[in-house]
């Protein structure tokens, strides 16, 4: 981790321009809103969405997160990256899901909200009382700003879009381009969401196990396979005729798999599953993964 401020440590050469705001430009908001429509369903949505804030208010790193009414925050994904300090959204918003979601006052709120119009809020870093929140989510990247966009629902979404120290703050227009397509983006990312669950997670076992065998996680080869196969959509009876294992050896391989990789059941795993397919670096995927007291099917 960074201390605050140490972004700005990058030489010239190596930061990138200062945001200052949106475009303004209708022809490149146009363009990306298409793009963005385009990226449905497909693993560039990340990137896109990213594209679209920055043309509209000229954020520098993005993050969305599903809440449901029980005590739950689950991140959707992170994209960006800050020179000097890499892996650095994927870090601060598994920290944020994880814990300091509970500090943030209107992700609380919004989760009684009835559905309604999605809304932009602003905050700045400075605001936040938590200091700990604070640090690991902002100061350590010299993160000094962020805009929300809010949308009220079963579940409902926070689209969340950051700037430096470096930068400007964001400005009445900024949030004023983001109020007026809100509704678009909430609909993109809730088109896009439902795409990948109506087409299930699809993928080449073989090079997926070869991808998790790669990273941090410590799994062995066979852990890998199994892992594999569930984030495919396949059954523990499944593996076990298809790998001619018993139903117990499948089991087990499953928990030691699910305690190495930090997940407590099959939805965890598919949420990481979504994350190492559109993380722009899965080792930080992998680095970051959380740590639960307990497995459960």
């Amino acid at each position: 981790m960074m201390p605050a401020g140490q972004i700005d440590a990058a030489s010239p050469r190596d930061r990138p321009a200062m945001a200052t705001g949106g475009t303004g430009d209708a022809r490149l908001t146009a363009r990306a809103l298409a793009d963005l429509v385009a990226a449905i369903g497909s693993p560039a949505f990340p990137n896109a969405l990213l594209d679209a804030l920055r043309t509209l208010a000229g954020v520098e790193l993005c993050s969305v997160f599903l809440r449901d009414r029980g005590e739950h925050v689950e991140l959707i994904f992170a994209h960006g990256e800050l020179p000097g300090v890499p892996g650095f959204p994927l870090r601060a918003s598994h920290a944020y899901a994880r814990s300091y979601w509970r500090s943030d006052r209107q992700l609380a709120r919004l989760v009684q909200a009835p559905p309604g119009v999605p809304v932009v809020i602003r905050r700045r870093a400075c605001d936040i009382a938590d200091p700990a929140y604070r640090a690991v989510c902002y100061d350590r990247a010299g993160v000094a700003e962020r805009v929300s966009i809010l949308s009220p629902g079963r579940p409902c979404f926070a689209v969340n879009g950051y700037r430096t120290s470096g930068s400007s703050p964001f400005s009445a227009q900024d949030v004023e381009q983001l109020e007026l397509h809100a509704g678009l983006l909430i609909a993109a990312l809730r088109q896009h969401l439902r795409a990948e669950q109506a087409c299930g997670p699809v993928g080449d076992e073989t090079a997926l196990a070869g991808r998790l065998a790669t990273l941090d996680y410590g799994l062995s080869a066979r852990e890998a396979e199994i892992v594999a196969a569930l984030m495919l959509g396949e059954t523990q009876e499944g593996i076990a005729a298809a790998k001619r294992l018993s139903a117990t050896t499948v089991i087990t391989y499953r928990r030691r798999a699910y305690g190495k990789l930090g997940v407590a059941n099959r939805r965890d795993l598919m949420a990481l599953h979504r994350r190492l397919m559109t993380a722009a670096d899965p080792l930080s995927a992998a680095r970051t993964r959380p740590r639960v007291a307990r497995e459960k099917e």
